[in-house]
């Protein structure tokens, strides 16, 4: 009984830090992207894959895939969605803990539901007794025996396929990234590669090729054997990736040089005031030479990076200079427009972010009153000011 205790308080603590960890405006913003980025995610699967049986990865071609094979078509595909999506959910549950579930349960509910209520839109919506929403009316395809068919050319047939597959990857890919910017999951196979990385230690991508690669090879069989359908569904989930990156990464580019010089002090000076980046000096040595040197440190993005490389270039051409691209810069100049923070938009206690400001002011006290006794003017009043009431 008192196992079963303390794992109630255990799982309370982990969902009340889930909720408490960020400012509530912060985190009614960031579940926002969550529902917002499933409702882009359902868009894209309602329009453009699952009209055209397009097998691409992910719960909704799991879904065509069940609903494909013989004996399973008495369940419509979207209720495979719900179905797959909350298998997967328990799994995750059990296998990777609450605090994943938690990142996952508003796409969880939100993505299945807002499925069946847009292909109910695109059935209801009929103008002069077509289905003006449903995108298989451009070429007049039907679905016979679970594969795609068109009475018109194939060549129509082709380019349908082709925008649903690259309109399809783009806009579901960009649902998945903006629901990850909220610190989200989209969940399903997710799960898959998360697993395949806990007990078996491949790499997350790898086991998300994997699993794409395993569920669009099963399509192959249940589209009818039909190339086209598989080519675009490796099309689409390629689309896919890049989108998650563009919008979860953004598409700005970032960097980080590194820059070892004797003229260390102009390219300081430069870099401050011309490329108007600020700089960190760290004090090194050579590990061949053993000579004590200045590293300098500047972040930089792709509009500064030919402006860099001249300054560099005409006030030390010898310089050694490593550039490394950063996936992301957190700070002033970069991804905040103003170098001060409100204090209700600490992710921590007020009490302890008070606590974290009075000892960073003792900090710089005491820096204050070393310098002064470095000096050594024995001004005896200049240290007493510091003295700690």
């Amino acid at each position: 009984m008192n196992g079963i205790k303390n794992l109630l308080k255990k799982q309370w603590v982990i969902i009340k830090n889930e909720f408490t960890s960020e400012p509530p405006k912060k985190l009614l913003i960031n579940s926002a992207k969550i529902l917002i980025g499933a409702i882009i995610v359902a868009f894209g699967t309602s329009f453009f894959l699952l009209p055209m049986n397009i097998v691409s990865g992910g719960v909704s071609s799991l879904a065509i895939i069940f609903n494909a094979l013989p004996g399973m078509n008495s369940i419509s595909t979207n209720i495979y969605i719900v179905l797959i999506n909350w298998i997967f959910f328990a799994i995750g549950l059990f296998t990777l803990g609450l605090k994943y579930s938690l990142k996952t349960i508003i796409f969880t509910i939100a993505e299945p539901l807002t499925v069946i209520l847009f292909s109910w839109i695109i059935e209801t919506v009929v103008v002069d007794g077509h289905h003006i929403l449903d995108i298989t009316n451009i070429a007049d395809i039907q679905l016979a025996n679970g594969i795609i068919q068109a009475e018109g050319s194939d060549s129509l047939l082709a380019l349908v396929y082709f925008v649903a597959g690259v309109l399809g990857g783009l806009v579901i890919g960009a649902g998945i990234g903006l629901a990850l910017l909220g610190g989200g999951s989209s969940g399903g196979t997710d799960v898959f590669n998360l697993l395949m990385h806990k007990y078996f230690h491949i790499k997350v991508g790898t086991a998300s090729l994997i699993c794409d690669s395993l569920i669009i090879f099963g399509g192959f069989f249940v589209n009818g054997y039909n190339l086209l359908a598989s080519m675009v569904g490796i099309i689409s989930a390629i689309l896919c990736s890049f989108m998650i990156d563009k919008v979860f990464l953004g598409s700005d580019q970032y960097f980080v040089a590194l820059i070892v010089s004797k003229k260390w002090r102009q390219l300081n000076d430069y870099i401050n005031s011309t490329v108007q980046r600020g700089t960190t000096l760290i004090q090194a040595q050579g590990g061949f030479t053993g000579v004590d040197t200045v590293l300098l440190e500047v972040c930089f993005d792709k509009r500064d990076y030919n402006l860099l490389q001249q300054i560099i270039n005409q006030i030390d051409a010898n310089a050694f200079v490593t550039v490394l691209r950063a996936t992301e810069i957190v700070g002033y100049g970069f991804s905040r427009d103003t170098p001060k923070s409100n204090m209700m938009d600490i992710a921590l206690p007020p009490d302890e972010a008070r606590k974290i400001i009075i000892q960073a002011k003792k900090q710089e006290e005491k820096k204050e009153r070393e310098e002064v006794i470095t000096k050594g003017d024995g001004d005896k009043d200049n240290n007493d000011r510091f003295t700690d009431k």
